[in-house]
């Protein structure tokens, strides 16, 4: 429908640019299809706006849950270190509802990626060469020699965080973790994995291994910086008003943490942003 708006438009404006001479009737005809196709555009931008507003209303909607999820595995965590009793709610559980969460978020995303890309103007792309052969993507890892020494191959993962490449880094700290699960490095190892996702800006992704840190490692030196980052983590989605939670137990639990200073500052700003919002 879309498409044969777009022709019938691009065909009457190409004869009046033409400057060719049509007779009175015709030029009245064609000045109300004119008016007509410009009604029914309007229809359609009004469609798509309102459509790209209830997928965001929704996507929205997934985000603040997710984060009511992370938060109840953390009250439940806490909960069983006082009281072994059942709560009636297992951590399996709470996994599988955020597992379910993010394949919905990601279908809502995912339309409203289709939505926005229909409403833009088409690409014409060049034809494609015939013939041409498959291009083979090359192996981030190929190139990298592994060391032997855990130690060694935890620092050359680390080394190629710090030089910013994520991908790499990610593949060789999950690889790490596959060769030695149960590693004092380990904990550590996950943190990485998820600030690879972080700097990415996968910040969903991030998120979770961010809170995964948190519950496989609850006295590890990371599990601190984790909280933190989740926090962080909502505010780059902004999501104000789910990082408040993260941000404020951070502070609260950790005040002499390595995140405190950026931690207050998102803090005072994710209260101003959420109060904006309401």
């Amino acid at each position: 429908m879309k498409r044969a708006v777009f022709f019938h438009a691009t065909l009457i404006i190409a004869l009046l640019a033409a400057g060719c001479w049509v007779r009175k009737e015709t030029g009245e005809k064609m000045q109300a299809d004119i008016s007509a196709l410009q009604a029914e555009l309007q229809v359609l931008k009004k469609f798509n706006e309102e459509q790209k507003a209830e997928l965001q209303r929704r996507i929205e909607e997934a985000d603040a849950r997710l984060a009511e999820l992370l938060r109840l595995i953390d009250d439940y965590q806490r909960s069983m270190g006082r009281n072994s009793a059942d709560l009636g709610l297992s951590l399996e559980q709470l996994k599988e509802r955020i597992a379910q969460l993010l394949g919905r978020i990601e279908v809502l995303e995912y339309n409203l990626g289709k939505l926005q890309k229909a409403a833009a103007p088409a690409e014409v792309k060049p034809p494609e060469p015939q013939n041409s052969a498959p291009q083979i993507k090359p192996d981030p890892l190929g190139m990298i020699k592994r060391p032997e020494k855990k130690e060694d191959f935890y620092k050359l993962a680390l080394s190629l965080l710090e030089n910013n490449q994520l991908g790499p880094a990610r593949l060789l700290f999950e690889e790490f973790l596959n060769r030695w699960p149960e590693d004092k490095l380990a904990p550590n190892a996950h943190f990485w994995i998820a600030e690879s996702h972080y700097r990415e800006e996968n910040f969903r992704q991030a998120a979770l291994a961010f809170q995964n840190v948190r519950s496989k490692f609850p006295k590890s030196d990371k599990a601190a910086d984790a909280l933190g980052k989740l926090g962080f983590c909502f505010f780059s989605m902004k999501r104000y008003q789910e990082a408040i939670p993260f941000l404020e137990q951070y502070l609260q639990d950790f005040p002499k943490g390595s995140l405190v200073s950026a931690a207050k500052e998102k803090l005072k700003q994710a209260r101003q942003l959420a109060e904006k919002k309401k």
